[in-house]
């Protein structure tokens, strides 16, 4: 039998179907690494203006094995008036895990520009240690920065 292209193009279409369908969907939207599989991360939607834009309240949820300790962080971006980026970041420190997804407020100062009602990103990060290791989780999506 003569290998064509069309044989060539059928088999690179079978073999990136087979990938397409092994990948977890959303993959690429939301990635965490080195988890553990009972922890997780999230970011809320809705995000809290503070101060006529002088800060934004940022709601991470946090889920970690009981025995296990955590810190969270969050960066915020957003754009303003065009070329100017309002931007800031918040951490918790040294957060004891209970077992269930906690719900975590991070307030984040406004530098560069206030933050403004409307979309803006945020990045997440967790990392938990404890007696069965330690790993870091992450995460970002757009926010929306609502009046509180």
């Amino acid at each position: 039998m003569k290998l064509t292209k069309a044989h060539l193009g059928a088999g690179a279409l079978a073999v990136g179907a087979v990938l397409a369908f092994a990948m977890p969907a959303g993959a690429a939207v939301n990635l965490q690494s080195e988890s553990n599989g009972s922890s997780s991360i999230k970011i809320a939607k809705n995000a809290n203006l503070k101060a006529k834009g002088a800060a934004t309240v940022v709601t991470v949820k946090v889920g970690c094995p009981v025995g296990h300790r955590y810190q969270v962080g969050v960066e915020v971006g957003q754009v303003v008036n065009g070329n100017t980026t309002a931007h800031g970041s918040a951490y918790l420190y040294n957060q004891i895990c209970t077992g269930a997804v906690e719900n975590v407020k991070l307030h984040v100062l406004a530098d560069g520009a206030p933050f403004k009602l409307g979309v803006a990103y945020a990045v997440g990060s967790a990392d938990i240690s404890g007696p069965t290791g330690y790993w870091t989780l992450n995460t970002g999506r757009e926010i929306v920065n609502v009046n509180s």
